[in-house]
């Protein structure tokens, strides 16, 4: 049997990859790997690279890749022959001695993994922490979990222990005036991190640092800048840090002005600003885009128990698993006012809906600013309105 390798190879290969699986998100842009099984915790969401002038594609997250042919042995465990066999079958080429293909065996396609959606449950019981110390003491019995949350719980509370004049003086700059929104923020300069590395090696294995995105693996030191903003995001039970942000303060830095540092595969990240009491009392939930974005929203409104401000880490940053946690809530998104905040707003904004969470959007003028921190500068944020 002699098969077409020059038409099976000119086949689309966005109509091969769906052929396997692959799904395309809703603006049809972007086609998410279906070799699910292979990438690193089932990430289900892992796009494809499509290189249409070769007519070949690459996934970065588990390898698969190239013309048509050599994908989908992928899913035949490497075997040419069907294969050749199965694209022949599914889009009608011929062989080329002219026997039309029809192909027998069935292929199992891999089914993405249940999403493991978040619930909040205002009664299951709130821990305070205290102290880390007998935790460190029995560090080896902890669960990969609990080990993430001590390390970035003892990094955040030796950010608070240092020096904050500095961190005050840049959110004082941004408008943020009310400073006690900001005293749960800490500080990290040049000399806070050589004190933080010594004392990260002395009780942590350097294993767990350079998984848990501390230590950069070749040097064993600190990955990230100094004389930056440390923003904690709190575990939803507890007040132990599940992920953080660094925001450089320093305006002659000139690398990314703001990293996020999770693990989602081990403890999903959570927003800026959400508490466990708070959320129990809210009724209403504002998200912004980042977190000054959301100060500035505190700095601005008087505070109650009904209305919880918080932020997300970026347009994109946020995973639709921890949406469940605002059901029954009113939701109102207030991301930037440019094209990836408009893109980053009607992607929540679609995910709410799927999960029939009520939301609405906010809006102003956008020669004002783009953000809300540019409002409060302005002194426009009596400006915003609720989009019709």
């Amino acid at each position: 049997m002699k098969y077409d390798l020059e038409r099976l190879n000119n086949i689309p290969i966005m109509d091969v990859l769906e052929s396997l699986g692959a799904l395309r998100d809703r603006n049809k842009k972007i086609i998410h790997c279906f070799n699910i099984g292979a990438h690193k915790n089932n990430d289900n969401n892992a796009s494809l690279g499509i290189y249409e002038n070769t007519n070949t594609c690459h996934c970065f997250a588990c390898g698969v890749g190239g013309n048509p042919v050599n994908v989908v042995k992928t899913m035949f465990n490497g075997n040419f022959k069907e294969a050749c066999e199965y694209l022949h079958s599914q889009f009608n080429i011929p062989f080329l001695n002219g026997i039309q293909a029809t192909y027998k065996k069935i292929l199992e396609k891999p089914q993405p993994k249940a999403k493991d959606y978040v619930f909040f449950d205002p009664n299951k019981e709130y821990v305070e922490v205290e102290k880390l110390a007998s935790f460190v003491q029995n560090y080896s019995k902890l669960t990969k979990a609990q080990k993430l949350k001590l390390i970035y719980t003892t990094i955040y509370r030796f950010s608070l222990s240092t020096e904050q004049k500095a961190k005050n003086l840049y959110y004082l700059k941004r408008g943020i005036k009310d400073l006690s929104l900001v005293e749960k923020i800490g500080f990290l300069n040049f000399n806070n991190i050589k004190e933080l590395e010594n004392l990260l090696k002395k009780y942590f294995p350097m294993e767990d640092l350079i998984e848990f995105k501390i230590f950069n693996k070749e040097k064993q030191t600190w990955r990230y800048a100094f004389n930056v903003a440390f923003v904690p995001n709190f575990d939803l039970y507890s007040n132990m840090i599940v992920s953080f942000s660094l925001r450089a303060i320093d305006s002659t830095y000139n690398g990314a002005k703001e990293v996020n540092i999770s693990c989602s595969n081990i403890v999903f990240a959570m927003p800026f600003g959400l508490e466990n009491k708070l959320l129990k009392e809210c009724e209403k939930v504002v998200i912004t885009e980042g977190h000054i974005d959301c100060l500035s929203a505190k700095n601005y409104y008087s505070q109650d128990s009904k209305t919880l401000f918080i932020s997300f880490a970026g347009t994109f940053s946020f995973r639709e698993e921890i949406l469940t946690i605002f059901k029954g809530k009113k939701v109102v998104l207030c991301f930037d006012k440019d094209e990836a905040g408009l893109n980053g707003e009607k992607s929540l904004s679609e995910k709410l809906n799927l999960l029939k969470i009520t939301n609405y959007s906010l809006t102003w003028d956008i020669a004002f600013g783009k953000d809300l921190n540019d409002l409060l500068l302005a002194n426009k944020m009596s400006s915003i309105k609720i989009s019709a």
